[in-house]
């Protein structure tokens, strides 16, 4: 795999990651129905959005140096 597949496949990462953000809170939602798991499942909602923010943040640090290797090369 090259440089710009690597880059695209990042990208189209990115791109996927976003939506599930977008969509946390619907997929959760039948679980918050229940009293019992409200309030894990506010943690785990929380703990989810921030592992994706990081993923994302990971997959932009990577991308960079790619970008940049690659306008070097």
């Amino acid at each position: 795999m090259g440089i710009d597949d690597a880059i695209r496949k990042l990208e189209t990462s990115n791109e996927g990651l976003k939506v599930i953000i977008e969509h946390i809170d619907d997929n959760l939602a039948d679980l918050k129905l229940d009293p019992k798991l409200k309030d894990l499942v506010d943690d785990l909602e929380n703990l989810f959005y921030s592992y994706l923010k990081t993923w994302i943040k990971s997959n932009n640090d990577v991308l960079e140096i790619l970008k940049n290797s690659n306008h070097k090369a």
